[in-house]
């Protein structure tokens, strides 16, 4: 057998050059590559015992984080491969054995111009302040399209820019900005520690990606980073531009405190990115993407707790920028991008 380290880089270099978005290693099966939505058998390799698997992991954490997966029995890292490959990592347990998923990161941020979204949405680099916010299931795309938005900044304007991330994903160089990356965890405590730490900060831009614990002690921190002097990049997992609304007003401890949300929410957002991938007939994947712009309809439906009524809006809005999920998956089945088939399988409410 191969030292593991060396197995491990052959194994993502190949997943990597094959156009694959992850790798999968459990214990009594080979390696599989998810290529294009669709799961592909590495027939050629061995099935992984625990033992390589095991020292597959000590090849590339370090002892705090092996420290830290014994303890809460899962982890997510974000490493380099190979010297050029990047991918995050999710190491955890599955019938008390471990397993390892990792998702490939592409090295290269696309430009903004290249996302084809409205001047509604991409103009948010030329406010001040305001929330911004990317939704959508795991490796839908919300992280390289905040990617896009960060490097369009960082080329274009002299801004102060501060990420948190767990882990960090995209690597930046300064250019016209200034761009501090903190990871929760190593850099801060946490995503709270954070928010309270940049409230003091005199920075320009945002951006925070997934909450996964805290969430409701989070949102009056970002809402207040927001409505100052800060644009606020936030990354949420929900479906669409209304569920993610009400992630944000059921975060509310209190009735009474819903209402104060739902003003400053309607104050200071500036639309919902939506984004889902779609296996495509050309074996790629499509992406259909929900688009959300807080004009003052919304803003009044939002201040009135009327999010329901916030799909009608989207429907009978084209001209200024929106479109609902449904219709983007209508208009990628009509241009034949995906099949029917496809869209059955999609739970889309």
């Amino acid at each position: 057998m191969e030292v593991p380290s060396i197995y491990l880089n052959k194994l993502l270099s190949e997943t990597a050059k094959k156009g694959a978005s992850s790798l999968h290693l459990s214990i009594g099966s080979v390696p599989v590559m998810r290529i294009n939505g669709r799961l592909v058998l590495m027939e050629e390799e061995n099935m992984l015992t625990s033992d390589l698997i095991v020292k597959i992991i000590r090849s590339f954490i370090t002892d705090e984080e092996m420290v830290k997966l014994e303890k809460e029995k899962n982890i997510v890292v974000a490493k380099t491969f190979a010297g050029s490959f990047r991918f995050r990592v999710n190491i955890f347990y599955q019938k008390n054995l471990f397993s390892l998923s990792f998702n490939y990161i592409s090295g290269v941020i696309r430009k903004l111009d290249d996302l084809e979204l409205p001047s509604q949405i991409t103009d948010a680099i030329k406010l001040s302040s305001g929330l911004l916010i990317l939704a959508g299931p795991d490796n839908s795309g919300k992280t390289s399209t905040a990617a896009a938005f960060i490097e369009e900044i960082n080329k274009n304007k002299k801004n102060y820019i501060i990420t948190l991330e767990d882990p960090i994903e995209y690597v930046f160089i300064n250019k016209e900005s200034i761009i501090e990356q903190r990871e929760v965890g190593r850099d801060v405590q946490s995503y709270i520690s954070g928010l309270e730490h940049f409230l003091n900060e005199d920075v320009d831009v945002v951006y925070i990606d997934e909450i996964k614990k805290d969430f409701e002690k989070a949102v009056p921190l970002i809402l207040e980073l927001a409505s100052g002097n800060s644009l606020v990049i936030l990354e949420m997992n929900a479906d669409n531009s209304i569920r993610a609304i009400e992630k944000i007003l059921n975060s509310a401890p209190k009735e009474n405190s819903r209402e104060a949300i739902q003003y400053n929410l309607a104050d200071v957002l500036v639309g919902i990115v939506a984004h889902r991938l779609i296996p495509s007939r050309g074996g790629e994947m499509a992406l259909a993407r929900e688009i959300l712009v807080s004009t003052p309809p919304v803003k009044s439906l939002i201040r009135e707790d009327k999010i329901y009524q916030i799909e009608s809006t989207l429907q009978i809005s084209k001209g200024e920028g929106m479109i609902s999920l449904q219709k983007s998956i209508e208009k990628l089945l009509n241009d034949g991008k995906i099949t029917k088939e496809e869209v059955d399988k999609l739970n889309i409410s």
